[in-house]
């Protein structure tokens, strides 16, 4: 799933201090915000700075300045425990499973979570859905009609009837 840029990015003198900073080997500040909110960096890969860029997330490199090659293994992934993914801090990163992570979102939120997202899978009569699928046999009719968003959602709907029962 990752590659190992972060491990090539140690090597190189890189590194994220204790409070969550991303310093370059001249000791300079560095790192931008990826579309995710995530800090990232970029560093290129070959002689005299020359040839593809290697992307990583500051917050993996933190955990692997903490755990080494442990976060290379599978099902591993790395967590903000607080669940601010700007806060790279030492303290704050932790590795784990995605359960783990879904642990660290307070019991009220995942609840609110949880509640939101049977909402939106109980939102159409099967029944009705496939009736019309079966008579004018076009997903873009009926994913109109029904307010469907994509075609793979009608497809579960078709395909898989119990998750989307009312």
């Amino acid at each position: 799933m990752f590659s190992r840029n972060e491990k090539y990015a140690y090597e190189k003198g890189y590194r994220v201090t204790f409070d969550g900073d991303m310093i370059n080997p001249e000791g300079n500040k560095v790192g931008y915000y990826n579309s995710n909110g995530y800090l990232m960096h970029k560093i290129r890969f070959g002689p005299n700075k020359e040839g593809k860029y290697k992307r990583f997330l500051v917050s993996r490199l933190q955990a692997y300045q903490k755990y080494g090659e442990a976060i290379y293994c599978p099902g591993i992934i790395v967590r903000h425990l607080n669940g601010i993914k700007t806060d790279n801090s030492c303290d704050n990163i932790r590795i784990g499973n995605n359960r783990d992570n879904l642990l660290d979102i307070p019991k009220e939120d995942r609840i609110k979570y949880a509640i939101n997202a049977s909402r939106k899978i109980a939102k159409y009569d099967v029944d009705e859905v496939r009736k019309y699928y079966n008579k004018v046999k076009s997903y873009k009719k009926t994913m109109k009609k029904f307010n469907i968003p994509s075609s793979g959602s009608l497809w579960d709907v078709l395909n898989r009837p119990n998750i989307y029962k009312l």
